[in-house]
């Protein structure tokens, strides 16, 4: 049996439309798994670092910074929610000194959005105590040539997707503060305008 030629007209548009209908539905499929399937985890980075004082007063450690932490949600469907606060340390020459909780668990980062926290540390405690001898010189070195290299962040805790993702996903970064600081004796304030980034 012979189709004419408007069979064979309706019989091609038919594929068409069929082809098409299926090659929509693989892209739509497509876009649900890159939004819902694909998890990007969050980005976390350190802005705006300001040191008004950080060295030795006598024995003591004295310190004045503040710095923002910008945690970025690169999914764009989904949202990143703390399964647990989101804590700091601060440390110096690796033992911590300060420390505060960013964000508590519940709280949440919309997609492609970023969460912005102002941490401020202040004190002045026992330089031996808190940082061994090793770290006590290691301080007077770096203020002596005015960079602080041995300064860092140490952000840590626990993330779940929403709406899709099971399960928990830990933040455990490392944020290197490579600061300069005013000279001993001298009480200027010394502002980082770059963008440190965390790993």
């Amino acid at each position: 049996m012979m189709l004419d030629e408007g069979d064979n007209k309706r019989y091609s548009t038919r594929t068409l439309c069929c082809t098409c209908t299926v090659q929509l539905i693989l892209l739509v499929m497509v876009i649900l798994v890159l939004a819902y399937g694909v998890r990007y985890p969050v980005r976390v980075t350190v802005k705006d670092a300001t040191v008004r004082r950080f060295g030795l007063a006598g024995t003591a450690l004295a310190y004045d910074l503040s710095l923002t932490v910008s945690v970025h949600n690169p999914n764009w469907a989904m949202r990143a929610e703390h399964a647990a606060p989101l804590d700091v340390h601060i440390c110096f020459a690796g033992r911590r000194f300060d420390g505060a909780r960013l964000a508590a668990a519940g709280s949440s980062v919309k997609p492609e959005e970023s969460d912005e926290i102002r941490l401020a540390a202040v004190g002045e405690r026992t330089a031996a105590a808190l940082l061994g001898s090793d770290g006590v010189a290691e301080l007077v070195k770096e203020t002596t040539a005015g960079q602080l290299e041995s300064l860092e962040l140490k952000l840590s805790g626990e993330l779940t997707y929403r709406p899709v993702h099971v399960g928990r996903y830990k933040i455990a970064v490392t944020c290197p503060l490579r600061l300069p600081v005013a000279p001993a004796g001298t009480s200027g304030v010394v502002v980082l305008d770059k963008v440190i980034k965390c790993h």
